[in-house]
């Protein structure tokens, strides 16, 4: 267990140290893509991969290890990258969501044994594989409202595109942070939540000993620096809105 707690370790700071793409770099690898370039689609997968590992989270505890859903999201992730040619206008991670969350749904169905059976197949084989299926409808723990469908997430299900803008941007937002210096990392993470809780500016504050002005200077600071090594528009207006 701890090897490959170990393993995972390594792997996650091995793909942390990757460079984020910008847009513009996004569409020149796209069109590489096209061409037949391979080793553009390996330059667009491994700068996305903190990514795959982050949609992997939210699949955890339901029959497949982390590790074995981070693999199968980056086998998804390779296919969203082969068909990716920057015509949309989004980036990467928001087109190749679907593949890498599909991916993911697939493998834990298949681990479980859970697979889904059409209501409206006059078939008697089909009608024998259903009577066996665990239905996604059926109320589970005894719940009349509470339904395996609703616990497990639907592959088919769009994902809203503002959501994962905002993922994306976040995770950009986390990396160009731990460039800065510590204090301009403290307020920066307390300012926009990076743990999940965001806080004002007067709580940033007294949280580390300083007036508000000069936690407002710090932000200010942090937020040029960030400006300054980004490409990406959305992330510069986030950040100035």
């Amino acid at each position: 267990m701890d090897k490959d707690k170990h393993s995972l370790e390594a792997y996650l700071s091995e793909i942390g140290r990757e460079k984020l793409l910008s847009d513009d770099e996004e569409r020149q690898l796209a069109k590489r893509i096209q061409a037949g370039d391979g080793r553009a689609v390996d330059k667009l997968t491994k700068a996305n991969l903190t990514y795959v590992v982050s949609l992997a989270h939210e699949y955890e505890h339901r029959g497949l290890a982390l590790d074995d859903l981070i693999s199968e999201g980056n086998i998804g992730m390779l296919r969203a990258a082969s068909k990716f040619d920057g015509s949309v206008e989004k980036r990467f991670v928001t087109y190749a969501a679907p593949y890498i969350r599909e991916a993911m749904q697939s493998a834990i169905e298949q681990q479980t044994g859970l697979y889904r059976v059409p209501r409206n197949v006059a078939d008697p084989k089909a009608e024998k594989k259903r009577s066996r299926a665990l239905s996604m409808d059926a109320p589970i723990g005894g719940s009349t409202e509470l339904s395996l469908g609703r616990v497990v997430p639907d592959k088919d299900a769009s994902v809203p595109d503002d959501a994962l803008e905002r993922e994306m941007l976040m995770q950009e937002l986390r990396a160009l942070v731990s460039t800065l210096d510590e204090r301009g990392q403290r307020v920066m993470s307390s300012l926009y939540a990076f743990d999940g809780n965001p806080h004002t500016m007067a709580e940033t504050a007294e949280a580390m000993g300083l007036k508000r002005e000069r936690v407002r200077q710090i932000r200010d600071k942090a937020i040029r620096q960030i400006s300054k090594l980004t490409k990406n528009t959305s992330l510069k207006d986030y950040l100035n809105a």
